[in-house]
Formats: structure tokens, sequence, C-alpha cells
């Protein structure tokens, strides 16, 4: 099949799961013979990537923006023209209904006939934000979310509890199919924390590790407010965040631990995009950490899990369907610090029972691997190549 990811960044531009996730995709499609084209930005901040490029057989095409205002609100320049002078591609795999890249390949994909597939990563309506930022998401998805699923042939969800909000949204069951984000094989081999905590200059123990996105939705700074009372049983422990800033939110944090002089139990590394790094960070920690507002999947949990970490996390989400609370995991109410700093002290106390779900998470996630994930990906292309719509939905979540 010759196949088109069009999504916002790529590599080397791996902010969040979604990056991760078409990168490791689209090479697994590629070592079964397919054709992949990714179509993204040029720029991330201050970085700018070649616009024409090959990596590991992934074709990568970037185009710059006319305007970037936001995350969401940016404006391409030449993306139809770059898709189209590709010729025609078998299916258009667009991410995220509320960027201006879906519109732009869905309208593509309608002149040429080509099927047409978009991952929802989650219902923005749902996601906490600040008044004045959830008016013009609810504006987006009364009037214009609508028209903008309808078109797509299929949808992929990260998880069951997004089926019922798209059916609200005016969006046929039979188009929903439930494929969550996974991880690399090599995921579950041994990597040396030591390493990555002598790189970068860390010391004490327990180690508590958040890997995301230093954004308030991510919830860092839940992780810094339970510090005191995580210190005053355990002195020596250090809390580690891994993970780019976002709007300048890193400073806040860093401003936060200053006024509570924790600042020498703190420490931020930026962004580890290096796989080994990534999964020697995970390796290291004695806990997992993960109390943000919303996720439709989280590839950092998925990770962590394949290092056979116990995790305490948000009840939100996809969430529950990759831990089941009290089996892989412990999961918490948002926003409950106090939930948080005693699920966190009450693993970092039990030992054994740390132990037993780090070890189950293990075993759950094997379920996850991208071989496997890839090979329903083309199971779904081929169907929705065949039947553009009328599919019962599905899942691979176990």
């Amino acid at each position: 099949m010759k196949i088109a990811q069009v999504n916002v960044y790529f590599d080397p531009y791996f902010v969040g799961g979604a990056e991760w996730y078409v990168y490791n995709i689209s090479r697994r499609l590629v070592k079964m013979g397919h054709e992949v084209h990714v179509f993204t930005a040029e720029k991330y901040l201050k970085q700018k990537a070649p616009k024409e490029e090959e990596i590991e057989g992934i074709k990568v095409h970037r185009f710059p923006f006319k305007l970037e205002l936001s995350y969401r609100l940016k404006v391409w320049d030449g993306l139809a023209e770059g898709i189209t002078s590709h010729g025609r591609f078998d299916v258009i795999h667009t991410y995220d209904y509320a960027q201006s890249h879906t519109s732009t390949a869905l309208k593509v994909a309608k002149k040429q006939n080509t099927p047409t597939l978009i991952t929802v990563f989650d219902i923005h309506s749902m996601i906490p934000r600040p008044f004045y930022k959830q008016l013009p998401v609810n504006f987006f998805e009364k009037f214009f979310a609508r028209g903008v699923l309808s078109t797509a042939d299929r949808l992929l969800v990260r998880a069951p509890t997004l089926i019922d909000p798209l059916k609200k949204m005016g969006v046929p069951e039979d188009r929903i199919i439930v494929t969550p984000s996974g991880i690399n094989e090599e995921s579950l081999g041994t990597f040396d924390g030591r390493e990555f905590l002598n790189k970068y200059g860390i010391t004490g123990s327990p180690i508590i590790l958040f890997l995301g996105r230093l954004n308030p939705l991510k919830g860092p700074q839940h992780v810094l407010n339970i510090v005191p009372r995580v210190l005053s049983d355990f002195p020596g422990a250090s809390f580690v965040l891994v993970g780019p800033d976002q709007s300048g939110y890193k400073e806040e944090l860093i401003r936060i631990a200053n006024s509570r002089k924790l600042e020498n139990k703190i420490f931020f590394t930026g962004a580890i995009y290096d796989f080994t790094q990534k999964m020697q960070a995970y390796s290291s920690c004695d806990l997992f950490v993960m109390p943000t507002t919303y996720e439709g999947t989280s590839q950092a949990i998925f990770e962590a899990m394949s290092q056979a970490k116990p995790i305490v996390a948000t009840n939100v989400g996809g969430i529950p369907s990759q831990i089941q609370n009290g089996k892989e995991g412990i999961l918490i109410p948002y926003g409950d610090d106090d939930a948080l700093a005693g699920s966190v002290l009450n693993l970092l106390k039990d030992k054994q029972l740390a132990g037993k779900l780090g070890e189950a998470a293990r075993e759950r996630v094997k379920s996850f691997t991208y071989p496997e994930l890839a090979s329903d990906i083309v199971r779904i292309y081929e169907a929705t190549i065949a039947s553009p719509v009328g599919r019962e939905p599905r899942t691979h979540l176990k």
C-alpha cells in the first residue's frame, strides 16, 4: 500500500506521544513492505528540519506555517499541493480532528477519491481548561467538529471511553475503531538506569519519575505539590521531570520549587528523544507518576509498564484501559494531591506491593507492541479501502 500519514510534528520533533506513535507505526509499516509518506511541519520552536528527508525508509515531507498562533491554530503553507504532488495514495491517515492539517488532508482525499482515517486522541471539549481557553474549543466542537469527523471513513480512537462522546457528536458507531498506542518490543529489554542518573547528576533515593510535556494539563505541578509530604517520610527522595517545556511553563515550575526550597530535590532534564536514554530514565526510577488532566492512552505509561515500574496515575480518559486499579498500578482522581501523595508513599513503603504491580504491568504491556499494532492498522486500512464506511467497532484492548 501507498500510505500518507499527516501529523503536525514528526522526527526529530517528538513533542508528545502522537509523534512517537506516528514514527513507530510508520517504520513498522515500512518493514512490512508498504510505502509510507509523512507530511509534517518544518519547524518546531527555533528548530528547523530539512524539507525532504528519508528516515528509516519513511519519506518525510515538511512544510512551513503561514501563521502559527498556538499549538492547534496553525495555517500550513503548501500542504495540499504537497500531498497532491506525490500522486494518489491508497489511504490518507491524519491525526487530531481539531487541526487545520486534517481539514486540508480530507479535502485532498475527497478530490482524489482516497479513503481517509482520523486518529482521535481525545475529545478536546472534555479536557479541563481555563474558561477563556474552553470557549473557542466549545465553539469549534459545536459548529465545525461534526463536519470534520463525518468526512472521514474511519475514526481511530485510543480508548473505548471516546466512543460515546463521538456518537453524541454525530459520528456513526460503525466508523469508530479502538486502536491504542503501544511500545517498541525493544522497550521490554534491560537498560542501565545508573547511566541516566549519572548523566544528569541526579542523586538520592528513592527516585520518583514524571515524563511528559511540561504543561499544566499534564499535571507536573501536582508532582511538585506532593514533594514535601514524601520528603517527610523519605528525606533522600528525588523527583525527576523529563519532558519538553511548553509555553514557558518550566519557569513557573522552577519558581514553585525555589519558593518551597525544594530545588535540590527536583531535577529537570528537558526533553529526551533518544530511545535508549529515555528507557534508561524509566529504568532508573522506583515509581512513575502521571497526574494528568486527560489522556487518550499514554505512551509514557506503556513505557513505564515495560520496565516493570509501579505507576500512580489519574483515573481519566483511556488510562483505565491501560491500568486496572490495584492490579497494574494505582488510579486516583485528577487534582487530588492527598490521594497522589498517599498512593506514592504507600508504594514506596510497601515494596512487595510495588513489585507485584510492576510485574503485572510488564506482563500486560506485552500485548501492545508495535508489530501487533501495525498488523491491526494494516487490516483496518485494507477494510477501509474495500468498504469506506460500515465497519463494526472493534478493539485491540484486552
